[in-house]
């Protein structure tokens, strides 16, 4: 995950274009230049007689002509200063007259008919003598080489073809250099430079773009250090297979300039080179040092041996980047976007030499829904209990339970940053994003949900393997219990892609382990509309589409708890332990969370059905197999055999079709549940903790008699609002037949959403038919009206649902939209209506319904009321009874 960077610095990296690598022959003869391995027998301070600036630089001779690495990494400037590397060069020093030259090497020539090179910078020789020269390097670079630190496998990766004679760069108007050092790994120094960028801008008149000069001042850092190829460490090329993902370093191939060679990008963990450093900043808040040591220790997990060190208490301000090290630094910045991670590697062999991690403190915030599924769906800490379980005398459980209750927060949002920081590490080690952790998990639902309700009162609770990867992105409390398991043992597909990654073979590569899927498979599918079932950033489980139903289910069954730990925990925020926030302010600024959120099942819904456009093929999903495969148009015209097979699966797991829309809106006794909001604040009202409690956050809270009446109101006040949310959530699950709808761009379509054939049983159209019925006679109370000559009065059922729902709900009876036969269904829904209407009509003299003719059913209802053999009252009724037949005798 990456932060906006500055405009220019980031626009001028993302359109970097130098490869890296080389062929064989070329690193035999790099490996024959390498410079002395103690860069102190190449660079030296200047002698005091020749020169005494602190910017001039005395390099050996016999060094000129010698092969080094140049390696720089900058600090950007404005409100949020941000570290960001350029990509190492293999470089060398040449003298030219009163210059010296630092020059880099083509090594991704694909021929050697025309040798050629790049000059980067040209110094002033101040003073020379029999064995060295010493050069002035006070205005630093006038240009930074704009190379991406890290490259992707795809056909063009981050960088233009090798055909390309030109590079993106940073251009540098004014610069100094200051804190020249010299050791035995490399000469280092800082240049702060203004940079210059041009950019087009909207002018006052619309229609007309103008250009505009933007300046920015970056600090650098520079280390040049011999070049080490070590013999030992071999460059090992990327699964083609794409079974596990790496960033690469890109080598020419000789007498080819597209096809590449795609070297992955990892460390050297050989003895001799030790472990890597990972060195925590000290800016690190002391509650979160341990969860951002556990997420650096993870990876000895997932190598089986001690392959990292951590040191913490680092100070940040003198942390410049050092080799074989990364650098976890933290930011204070509670609304950044994401963390992220950057590394620097060898161009020939892809050894990664130091890398950063930046965590925003942002990941230190937790919610109240997570929160309230993490304490078995109680919305505040009862008696300060939980969380907690020692074996302790009475005196220190109470203590210890009080500390465990309070720190509820803290614990998740440990949970967090650990993970968080496992995931940066990960790209730190060479790893990209697998989004199809999730997807390969092999826990089921209802182990998620066991641990779910466990977990905050398991202070030693191990998690769950809810992905296969810590690269991938899920949330809630999937992240959770994956962060808690990362504390004592590797997740399956890291360990895979570790085993791999550092072996001669491809023996460690098992598929039924886990699939791999990453940025660029779902760029892919997004070009061509579709989006990847099992493979999207944030998705959960194995099961995406039984998830995505669950979650909406669990949304309304702990809608009010949700409600009222978000209003009990912002009242009393646990940052601000002596304050109490006004009830009635909390309450206006809850408003906006006032609607039950259905929109999960939008997702079912395109998974679900086979979607066409105009009567074309308009699938939502591909499998990843036709993704990798090549075969997307296929998946693009609805012929992905692979998901559909899968979505036949997943749905059966479920419960199938039926069962998903009985479970949303009816209650546990199987009626439809109209009440759900009123039962749940009643049990609310009864409950002892409406009065007092602690909060989820740790707080000990007591309302008034009058505070605690403000809130049963609003919660009665959201009534209305979320009165026909049910039915809203299942008509969004409703088959559609060349149905009339309005498109983002203005234009109406036809859009047709078929349930596929065989994803229905008999007894699922049984059950759907059922749930129509029901819906169509649900009632929500009756009306008096007059029949008859006499003016009777009888009392009429007052539908729940408007005519015009109860006619859209008449698509669970669609034959065509369900591929499968509901005629006798519909048959008998219609004599149960039939009847209803008949039984009203009697009494005014009509015996059947079915006997008048089109033209007498239209005008029936207008004449009764002529002639008053019904009321007004007794016409509606009759006109929405009507209504809805009409509306089924229609549906297909």
């Amino acid at each position: 995950m990456a932060l906006s960077k500055n405009v220019f610095v980031i626009s001028a990296l993302a359109s970097s274009l130098i490869f890296t690598g080389c062929t064989k022959e070329t690193t035999k003869i790099i490996q024959e230049k390498q410079a002395p391995a103690d860069a102190t027998k190449s660079f030296s301070a200047a002698d005091p007689v020749d020169c005494t600036k602190i910017s001039c630089v005395k390099i050996q001779k016999n060094s000129l002509g010698r092969i080094f690495l140049l390696i720089a990494s900058g600090v950007t400037g404005g409100s949020t200063p941000q570290w960001y590397d350029l990509k190492p060069q293999v470089v060398k020093f040449e003298r030219a007259g009163g210059r010296i030259g630092l020059i880099g090497q083509n090594y991704n020539s694909i021929y050697e008919e025309i040798p050629s090179d790049n000059l980067l910078q040209t110094f002033a020789i101040v003073a020379e003598d029999d064995s060295s020269i010493t050069f002035d390097v006070a205005d630093g670079f006038k240009s930074f080489v704009a190379q991406s630190p890290y490259d992707v496998d795809s056909a063009r990766g981050l960088n233009n073809d090798l055909t390309e004679t030109s590079y993106s760069a940073i251009p540098v108007s004014d610069s100094m250099v200051k804190d020249v050092k010299y050791d035995a790994e490399n000469i280092e120094f800082t240049q702060r430079a203004k940079v210059q960028s041009m950019t087009i801008v909207p002018g006052d008149d619309k229609s007309k773009l103008n250009t505009e000069t933007r300046e920015e001042s970056i600090t650098m850092n520079v280390q040049i250090r011999p070049q080490d190829l070590d013999p030992k460490f071999k460059a090992k090329e990327y699964d083609s297979s794409r079974r596990v993902g790496f960033f690469v370093n890109k080598r020419s191939k000789q007498k080819y300039s597209k096809d590449v060679t795609n070297i992955i990008s990892r460390w050297d963990l050989s003895p001799e080179k030790g472990p890597v450093r990972i060195r925590i900043s000290k800016s690190v808040p002391a509650d979160y040092v341990q969860a951002v040591t556990e997420g650096a220790l993870y990876w000895n997990l997932v190598f089986g041996r001690d392959v990292v060190k951590v040191e913490t208490g680092v100070d940040p301000k003198e942390a410049t980047p050092q080799n074989r090290s990364i650098m976890i630094r933290w930011i204070e910045w509670l609304d950044a976007g994401a963390a992220y991670a950057i590394s620097q590697s060898d161009p020939l062999t892809g050894e990664i030499l130091r890398a950063q991690v930046f965590m925003p403190s942002v990941f230190t915030k937790v919610g109240s829904a997570d929160l309230t599924d993490l304490n078995g769906k109680a919305p505040v800490v009862v008696n300060g209990a939980v969380a907690c379980d020692f074996s302790q005398t009475v005196k220190d459980l109470v203590k210890l339970s009080r500390e465990a209750s309070d720190s509820q927060r803290l614990r998740l949002a440990q949970d967090s940053v650990r993970a968080t920081v496992a995931h940066e590490l990960g790209h730190a080690f060479g790893l990209r994003h697998n989004f199809a952790g999730s997807f390969s998990a092999k826990v089921s639902v209802k182990d998620i949900n066991e641990a779910t309700k466990t977990y905050l009162k398991d202070p030693n609770h191990h998690g769950l393997e809810t992905t296969t990867s810590i690269m991938d992105y899920v949330s809630g409390v999937d992240n959770i219990l994956s962060a808690a398991r990362i504390k004592y043992a590797p997740l399956s597909y890291d360990k895979m892609a570790m085993d791999w990654a550092y072996s001669d073979d491809n023996s460690a590569l098992d598929e039924s382990i886990s699939k791999y899927c990453t940025d660029d498979d779902i760029a892919l599918a997004n070009s061509q509309g579709l989006n990847i079932y099992g493979c999207e950033r944030f998705d959960a489980g194995n099961n995406p589409l039984q998830r995505k139903y669950l979650d909406t289910k669990d949304e309304k069954e702990n809608f009010i708890n949700v409600l009222f730990a978000s209003i009990i925990g912002r009242m009393y925020p646990p940052e601000e332990p002596t304050v109490v926030n006004n009830l009635d302010q909390v309450i206006k600024d809850t408003v906006k969370w006032g609607k039950l959120d259905v929109s999960a099942l939008g997702f079912v819904n395109q998974v679900t059905f086979d979607m066409s456009k105009d009567g074309q093929p308009a699938a939502a999903f591909a499998s990843l197999q036709f993704v990798k495969n090549g075969k997307i148009l296929y998946s693009k015209f609805g012929q992905d055999i692979v998901f559909k097979q899968t979505r036949a699966a997943h749905l059966s797991a479920a419960g199938g079709y039926a069962a998903i829309l009985n479970g949303l809106i009816r209650d546990a006794d199987g009626a439809i549940d109209t009440s759900w909001m009123k039962n749940q604040i009643i049990a609310l009202a009864k409950s002892g903790y409406l009065q007092k409690g602690k909060t989820l956050g740790g707080r000990d809270y007591e309302l008034t008699d009058v505070q605690q009446q403000k809130i049963l109101a609003f919660f009665q006040s959201l009534a209305d609002l979320n009165k026909k949310a049910l039915v809203a959530a299942v008509y969004s699950l409703l088959p559609k037949v060349e149905e009339p709808t309005e498109m983002d761009d203005g234009t109406t379509a036809k859009i047709s959403a078929i349930l596929a054939p065989g994803l229905l049983t008999q007894a699922d159209a049984a059950s759907l038919a059922n749930l129509a019925l029901d819906l169509l006679t649900q009632n929500a109370g009756t009306t008096q009206a007059a029949l008859g000559e006499n003016k009777t009065a009888v009392e009429l059922p007052v539908r729940y649902l408007t005519s015009e729902e109860r006619v859209a709900m008449l698509k669970l009876l669609s034959s065509q939209g369900l591929s499968f036969s509901q005629a006798l269904n519909k048959a008998n829904v219609r004599n149960v209506i039939v009847q209803g209407v008949n039984d009203v009509l009697k009494q005014v003299g009509v015996q059947d319904l079915d006997t008048l003719s089109a033209e007498q059913k239209q005008g029936l209802t207008t004449e009764l009321l002529s002639k008053g053999l019904v009321d007004f009252n007794g016409k509606a009724w009759l006109d929405s009874e009507i209504e809805v037949l009409n509306g089924l005798d229609a549906v297909k």
